[in-house]
């Protein structure tokens, strides 16, 4: 009996590390919503603006294709996205009032 499914093709080398940084990303997202539940909106909130800051980061030093996960554009708007939504959620939580106090 013969199979009807093409050969899988040979997986690229170091193809693992596009999809490790989508899974540390993942595991960052949810310690960042555990600091939410323990610590205030307020910590988690720049425990999540300092997870976008250094994808971003990431981002900008990665190898084309870049990393899954945070590939979505061109290189510079990836990066330019990123860095913005950190910094301004970072902003955004230390100046927003009736957030748990500092």
């Amino acid at each position: 009996m013969t199979s009807s499914r093409p050969p899988t093709p040979p997986a690229e080398r170091g193809h693992w590390r596009r999809y490790a940084v989508m899974w540390f990303a993942l595991i960052w997202l949810l310690a960042a919503f555990a600091v939410m539940l323990i610590e205030g909106a307020r910590a988690g909130a720049l425990v999540l603006a300092a997870e976008l800051v250094v994808l971003g980061f990431v981002r900008a030093v990665s190898r084309a294709p870049g990393p899954y996960g945070i590939t979505s554009r061109s290189r510079a708007f990836d990066v330019t996205i990123l860095m913005l939504g950190g910094g301004g959620v970072a902003v955004l939580a230390v100046i927003a009032s009736g957030l748990d106090p500092l």
